[in-house]
This record gives C-alpha cells, structure tokens and sequence, in this order.
C-alpha cells in the first residue's frame, strides 16, 4: 500500500504512495505547441488518452475513439508524439458534457468528457491488448470490474492555496497542465459531508490574513467523523486560531494544524478518525497516512480479495505494503498468521495499536525496506504459503523477481497482487509468468473514476 521506508526521522530513502490524484508530466499553459495539425483517433489507451496510430503515434489528451481533432503537438520524439485537443471536428457517441463547471480548467478530473462506465471499458480493453502483446497472453481471464457511486466518491482530498495576492485568494485545485490553483468553490466528486465544508472554510480564511501563511488544506471523511487539517508555514493570530476551533465545534469535524515540523497540534476534537475496511474491523489514519480515497471500492476490493485468495486457518500470508492494514486485518480475522510488512514506521506503529484494540494478535507488524534485496530475502525466509502484494506506483519488481527465483526455494503457491499502475505491474506481471506462474483472475478496480488512474487485481498461482 505504501512503499516510503524511514528509518530514522529525516531520512527518507523511498517515496510514499499516493494512488489518490496525481497529475501527469503534462505541460503548462506556457509550454510551446510544436505543430498542429488535424488528425483521427482510432483508440484509447489504459490512461484514457486518445491514440492515432498514423506515423508518427500520437497520444491526445482530450480525444476520443473515430473522432476527428485539431491538436496541437506540445511533445516531438522520432516515432510518439504527445499532443493536447484544441477543435473537435467530429465527436464520438461516447463523447459527454462535464459535468463539473470548471472541469476544462481544474486538474483534478482528465475524463468527465465521457461516461464513467465507457472510460472503465475502454482502459479495459486497452489494457487487454497491452498484455496480449507483452505478457503473450492469449485469453485473458477478465473477471468484473469493480465499480462504486458517482460521481461523490472521494472521502480525501488535499487542497492547494494560492494567498500571493489578498484581494484574489485562490482554495482549489492545481489547473490541467499547469501549476495555478483553480478556485473551487464546490467539487462534485468530493464526499458530501466534506464537500459542505468548503463554503463555510472559504468564508473562515479569507476573513483572516493568516491565511497566507496556509500552505495546504487536508480533508478526511471516516466513518464517524470528518477531519480538516491545514499545514502552516507560519504561527496565525490568536482570532483565527479561535476562528477555527469554532468552526471545528459548530461543524462537528477535528481541527489540526500541521507545523512546518510536521507535528500537529489540535484545535478542536471529535474523535479518532475511522475507517472501516469490512463489517466489524476499521483503520484509524491521520491526515498524512494513506487511505484509499473511495470507500466503497475500497471495501468491494477487500472483499475480493478475500475471496480470490481464501486465506484458510493456519495459513502463512505475507501481506507487502500493507499500510495501515487495509488487508491484515482481513487476512488474520480468517485465521491466516499474517506478516505485514510496511515502510512507514508511525504506519505501522499505528496498525499495530489499531490491530490490538480489535483483539486481532496474529499479525506480525514489521517495518522494512522491500526495495533491497537482502531484506527480502530474509523476510521470506520465514516462508509463506501465499503472498499479498499492494505496492505503490513503482510497483514490487525486487519482490516479484525473489519471489519467482527459482534457486530460492521460497515459491508462494498463490500470489494476488493489487496494482495503482498498470505499467509497472506488466513489468512484475511479466517476471512472475516467465518463472511459472499463471494469471488465473484480473480485474480492474474504479477507485478513481473521471481521472486517469486505473487500478488492477491479478491473482496468480503455480
């Protein structure tokens, strides 16, 4: 779930997962257009961006399959080019109108110009000929996908501030290609309960000139409660501070300020923030920790995975990245003595805690680096009989390459691996069929719909 290991405060020697929105290396709106031209999308691929293969490839963000498009070419490489939408001539049957108001400005969605559920087939199908061309594989074992609500689905959400100037104070979202703060005033995709928030903050920060020394806002909506976190980069005024624990009190939400030191010192508190992961077990994360942003999805995928794998009494399971124990607990409440490896040590620390006031002891919570090679080794020494792996964007190649060695000894007879990034687990994918394994289920899983990211469940077995 999370792939940042520190061992030490002020060492950092990974990068945390975030498979909550991230925006791509797409230019600014000062990048310079290299050549329009008027081309024909003939597909898309597993990012949602249009594909016309006439020479040289060209991917348009903005475009859709069989329709015709004035682009403009803002990337040039001797066989791809990266192109933007600037005129549609022809539009598909597919195409829709957003329906967010400020969707062709604000980043935070790339795909309300299409249906949730045609964005969903389409990166399927896409991902289907990937495989086929680079795993060789033939007929692929395609199970449902997993779908939640639309389109108020996101229960997390971090919102940038742009104070620069007092009299234009922007709260929102970085704009599509470029680093300005959108102002967003609602955002449909937000949760309702924090979604509500957002008139009644705005109204609180542009009252007080503090708000300038605001770097970031943090929301988190659990299953009992919500929680406001701003990150300051400086000390406010006792007003404002008594502004916002007002706000926290008539709100019913927690109040934090996040120092520049990371420590948090609370205003106003209703109660540890909790998330449920299936009936009768929960996680507790703060603000910085990771938690899948759509609950519904989240909980289907548990249950998938539960399923997929059927941990049984007395089982060894090694669950890999595993956060705050989105799965563990899962794993180890069907008996399985699970071995939870994670890199961030407060994550872990806190899983532990989460784990012991649920009355949940067989899980061994470890903290360890699972990009070296030696650590891998040793950790599997103690050996498993299956393997759940939810690694970050970069994916788990050392893992899958130790795991598919075949001088080790340490095969897992199932290995279900939960992937934010198609690409990188083609790659793992690719290593673990070459030593043996077979991909017996793959799924995709909504969790981020009208965006470009696009998560997969395989599960392979020997």
């Amino acid at each position: 779930m999370v792939s940042f290991y520190k061992p030490k405060k002020g060492v950092n020697t990974g990068s945390q997962k975030h498979k909550a929105n991230k925006r791509g290396k797409n230019p600014g709106r000062s990048a310079q257009v290299l050549e329009s031209q008027t081309i024909e999308i003939d597909s898309w691929d597993w990012q949602g961006l249009g594909v016309s293969r006439q020479h040289p490839i060209t991917f348009v963000d903005g475009a859709l399959p069989d329709e015709n498009c004035d682009v403009r070419i803002f990337k040039q490489q001797k066989n791809v080019a990266h192109a933007t939408v600037s005129q549609i001539n022809k539009p598909s049957d597919l195409r829709r109108a957003p329906f967010c108001p400020i969707a062709e400005r604000c980043g935070g969605c790339q795909l309300q110009h299409v249906s949730a559920k045609d964005a969903l087939d389409l990166r399927q199908e896409a991902l289907g000929t990937l495989w086929k061309k680079q795993l060789g594989l033939e007929d692929i074992p395609w199970q449902p996908a997993l779908t939640g609500e639309h389109p108020a689905y996101r229960r997390k959400a971090r919102l940038a501030l742009d104070a620069r100037d007092k009299n234009a104070v922007r709260i929102g979202f970085r704009e599509i290609r470029g680093k300005q703060v959108v102002d967003v005033e609602s955002c449909p995709v937000l949760v309702s309960p924090l979604n509500s928030l957002l008139p009644a903050l705005r109204e609180l920060l542009l009252a007080h000139e503090g708000v300038r020394h605001v770097g970031h806002i943090s929301l988190l909506h659990g299953d009992n409660c919500s929680q406001v976190t701003l990150k300051m980069t400086r000390s406010v005024s006792q007003a404002m501070l008594q502004a916002l624990t007002d706000f926290g009190k008539k709100h019913s939400v927690n109040i934090q300020l996040e120092a520049t030191d990371n420590d948090f010192h609370t205003l106003h508190h209703v109660a540890p923030v909790i998330c449920e992961t299936e009936p009768g077990l929960y996680i507790t994360p703060q603000a910085n920790d990771f938690v899948q942003v759509n609950r519904d999805v989240n909980q289907k995928m548990i249950a998938q995975a539960m399923d997929w794998l059927s941990p049984q009494t007395g089982e060894r399971i090694a669950d890999w990245f595993s956060g705050l124990g989105n799965f563990s607990l899962s794993l180890a409440k069907r008996g399985a003595r699970v071995q939870a490896v994670e890199g961030v040590s407060e994550m872990v620390q806190r899983a532990r805690q989460s784990a012991r006031e649920q009355g949940i002891d067989n899980i061994d919570w470890l903290h360890l680096d699972l990009t070296k090679p030696h650590v891998i080794k040793q950790a599997l020494s103690a050996g498993f009989d299956k393997v759940l792996l939810d690694p970050s964007r970069e994916g788990a190649l050392q893992v899958c390459e130790a795991l598919a060695d075949v001088n080790a000894n340490v095969k897992a007879k199932a290995i279900l691996y939960v992937s934010c990034n198609p690409s990188t687990f083609t790659r793992d994918a690719k290593v673990l069929l070459d030593s043996g394994y077979e991909m017996d289920k793959v799924g995709v899983l909504e969790m981020f719909p009208y965006t470009r990211h696009l998560e997969v469940m395989a599960l392979f077995s020997q």
